[in-house]
């Protein structure tokens, strides 16, 4: 076909030979040499890969034959003696490949590169512009991106007027691919993925200050999301950027399995990120530590309820309600941080202040007795001293 996208093969009628083509005709203009069938490659590493199809440029001569470069998919005939041209091919080259996981993101990084390049460097000026600029359209099949592909234009030969792509994108099949479509080729490209670390924990938010417990499951995926068994067994190394521990600080998959699981317990109240490595694998997550203002004030609530309390008992003071009841507030906020460190350092069952429930119990029997302590001890120091 010519430069217009009109096809020419009845004018020129080619004959195809092993590495070249015969032209019935003799053409002046450049003309595009494409193969019918749609090929797919896999780009596997970061090396420049020349795509099939080229464009053969004008000459001072009338093109007759031309010689073709490898990787055409010409089926092989009879050969004839060759006369050499010069040819412009679509090259790509994708860095890093195979992509790699990005787990601020949430994809995966590459960045694709398309260029134009001779069959001989020395014949082309790379400054020097093409009759047509080279248009380059990209679609995705088992892939998706956070933003549509913009087309690419390429308007000279050479290193320096490569345009790129840059591709955060998440597979959705084992062989996410890219079809190419250009001037020049048409082409299926499919992408290589590294397999990653699925860092998931139970909830994306805890209660802090050392008051739960949560399991995190760390799991071998796939690029699509398939778990992905181990083939050997591997260490997983876990780091947590916050003040909580992992229990246990190293997992260890055995061969067949893909997941594995440990403890985390809050400690303060700042975000915890959860890392997994493992070999050129990785992942985290981040969970957020909340203050645990319900059991706090089912605490406070309990309290002033067992302050309050004090004043039905036999032969207790009257008229004493407003005091008893800060007293009660006063002595069961004492005993909740009381608890709380008991719970971190005492070994105290967690249910006592994490929980509504229990956080209101605890409350209501401190405030009680604290207020009855409290007036033992306030009688005793205003009793006349003998």
């Amino acid at each position: 076909m010519d430069l217009e996208g009109r096809e020419i093969v009845a004018e020129i009628a080619p004959l195809q030979e092993p590495g070249r083509i015969s032209l019935s005709a003799p053409v002046t203009g450049p003309f595009v040499v494409k193969s019918d069938e749609i090929e797919t490659r896999r780009l596997t590493a970061d090396t420049r890969e020349i795509l099939p199809g080229g464009l053969i440029l004008p000459t001072d001569e009338p093109v007759a034959e031309v010689i073709l470069p490898p990787g055409l998919g010409i089926a092989p005939l009879p050969p004839l003696p060759p006369r050499p041209a010069t040819w412009l091919r679509l090259t790509a080259v994708a860095s890093p490949i195979p992509a790699t996981w990005n787990p601020l993101s949430g994809s995966y990084h590459t960045e694709l590169s398309f260029g134009v390049h001779p069959s001989d460097e020395g014949t082309i000026d790379p400054e020097q512009a093409l009759e047509r600029p080279i248009e380059i359209r990209v679609r995705l099949q088992g892939l998706t991106t956070r933003e549509t592909l913009p087309p690419l234009m390429i308007e000279a030969p050479g290193l320096v007027n490569e345009r790129s792509l840059v591709l955060e994108f998440l597979p959705s099949t084992p062989t996410p691919t890219l079809e190419v479509r250009s001037t020049l080729s048409d082409v299926n490209l499919e992408l290589a993925a590294l397999p990653r670390l699925d860092v998931r924990p139970q909830s994306t938010r805890m209660m802090g200050l050392g008051l739960a417990r949560m399991t995190v499951n760390v799991e071998q995926i796939a690029p699509h999301g398939a778990p992905l068994p181990a083939t050997r067994p591997t260490h997983i190394a876990l780091t947590v950027d916050g003040p909580a521990t992992p229990e246990p600080g190293e997992l260890r998959l055995a061969p067949d399995q893909s997941t594995a699981s440990f403890e985390l317990r809050s400690s303060g109240l700042t975000p915890l990120t959860v890392r997994a490595v493992a070999g050129g694998l990785s992942g985290e997550a981040t969970i957020q530590q909340r203050f645990p203002w319900g059991p706090m004030l089912a605490t406070l609530l309990g309290g002033a309820l067992g302050g309050f309390g004090r004043r039905f008992v036999k032969g207790a003071p009257q008229g004493q309600t407003p005091l008893r009841l800060f007293e009660g507030v006063l002595v069961a906020l004492v005993a909740y941080v009381a608890g709380v460190l008991g719970v971190g350092y005492l070994a105290l069952p967690v249910a006592v202040v994490a929980t509504e429930a229990g956080a209101f119990l605890t409350g209501a029997l401190s405030g009680f007795i604290g207020v009855n302590v409290l007036e033992r001890l306030q009688g005793k120091a205003a009793a006349p001293t003998g």
